[in-house]
């Protein structure tokens, strides 16, 4: 099992709507993805929606802390696992991780979901104790969560997963948290991954490079680009917004070894913008899933995925298009009223309404389309491939299944 923490910006942070997301409830459902879910140090029990309450008044009742006030761990676990836990061993899993990152009489909520590839634990913890008002937060809890990793494979005869200093993969194929979290979820190759696989080609190509100018365009043919960010430099997609730090891919390509060979860091010229991109960054299946028969279900997932794309952006193609003629409507309006022969305070309070009246009209129908979209996403789930994946086999080996039993009959 590995264990990994999901952390977010202040501003950011909503129990609420972590808690709902845990429980498969709250503006997108999707309970379908939810085997179960329970509280654990809340008094109100097993009420979960009290509980959530319970947690929010708790977190309002510290005005100190400007942190983040919600933890939320996320608990994976191998394929060949799934047989063997139960909920009470996920509730002892989750038990032991509270205690050992002190959150032990603190308020969570917990659920595990089934919708990708490993089955995982989801845990919210609240930060703020429930009695104290202070906030925990544990101190350099990777090492922590490492352990406890390591004594639940033991206790409970689970797959051991390779924790922190015994890694088999090499150093230079290791993703940073964000790119793994992202490719464990989504199942797709992060932009890491790819600027990663290209690493050898580059390295060679600017064996021979003497130039900032040589740099440019060795990475520019790969779809890639080299540019300041803060005090190092980036690796950028020049066919989107994805980006890495440059020393993620390769210590080589860290600011400090270019500028040592080729001088202070110079941007590309016109003449490298038109070098055109023999390969660049795409989504596609990641290393795990890209298996064989991958090819048409890939393109239908794209398939599926474009066309619900296309018809939220149609939703609000055609709101923006009836505001427009609204505006249009009102403008030609008040253009009237003020060339009406009446006087000045009379055109003033026509004008008042006629604003008035405009801005209901635009409420209620950015309300509709609001709804619209919202009923459209209810109706229509976004899945990310590796749940579209994961539904494709359960219903091949369901009908695989009923082909058998219809076999033995």
């Amino acid at each position: 099992m590995i264990s990994r923490r999901i952390t977010c910006k202040p501003a950011n942070d909503n129990y609420r709507r972590l808690a709902n997301y845990i429980a498969g409830v709250g503006p997108h459902p999707d309970q379908d993805k939810v085997l179960f879910c329970w509280t654990e140090g809340c008094w109100a029990g097993d009420d979960y929606e009290w509980g959530i309450q319970e947690a929010m008044d708790t977190q309002d009742l510290n005005l100190r802390s400007k942190k983040e006030k919600s933890y939320h761990l996320i608990v994976s676990f191998r394929p060949e696992d799934d047989d063997k836990l139960t909920p009470e061993m996920f509730k002892e899993i989750e038990q032991s991780f509270a205690a050992s990152l002190g959150f032990a009489e603190h308020q969570r909520h917990c659920g595990v979901h089934q919708n990708t590839g490993n089955i995982h634990l989801h845990i919210a913890y609240n930060m703020i104790h429930p009695e104290k008002l202070t906030r925990h937060e544990p101190f350099r809890d990777f090492h922590t969560r490492d352990r406890v990793c390591r004594e639940l494979e033991r206790r409970f005869d689970l797959a051991v997963d390779n924790g922190r200093g015994q890694s088999q993969t090499p150093e230079a194929e290791r993703l940073g948290d964000k790119p793994a979290t992202m490719e464990a979820h989504s199942g797709l190759e992060s932009f890491e991954s790819y600027a990663k696989s290209k690493r050898e080609a580059l390295l060679r190509a600017m064996q021979d490079a003497t130039s900032w100018r040589d740099v440019h365009v060795t990475l520019a043919a790969h779809g890639l680009a080299i540019v300041l960010h803060g005090n190092g430099l980036a690796i950028m997609s020049r066919h989107g917004k994805q980006a890495c730090k440059a020393s993620a891919v390769d210590r080589n390509l860290s600011k400090s070894r270019l500028e040592a060979r080729f001088g202070p860091y110079q941007p590309p010229g016109p003449e490298v913008a038109a070098i055109p991109s023999l390969e660049y960054y795409q989504p596609r299946p990641n290393v795990r899933h890209r298996d064989a028969g991958n090819g048409e279900l890939f393109k239908a997932w794209q398939t599926a995925m474009d066309a619900r794309k296309a018809e939220l952006l149609s939703i609000r193609d055609q709101a923006r298009t009836e505001v427009a003629a609204i505006t249009t409507y009102w403008q030609k309006t008040r253009q009237e009223i003020e060339q009406m022969p009446a006087s000045r305070r009379d055109r003033a309070t026509l004008l008042h309404r006629a604003r008035q009246n405009e801005r209901q009209v635009k409420r209620t129908l950015y309300d509709r389309a609001i709804e619209q979209r919202d009923q459209f996403r209810r109706e229509k789930h976004f899945l990310t491939w590796a749940a579209f994946r994961k539904i494709a086999q359960n219903q091949q080996q369901q009908q695989a299944r009923e082909q058998s039993q219809g076999l033995e009959r």
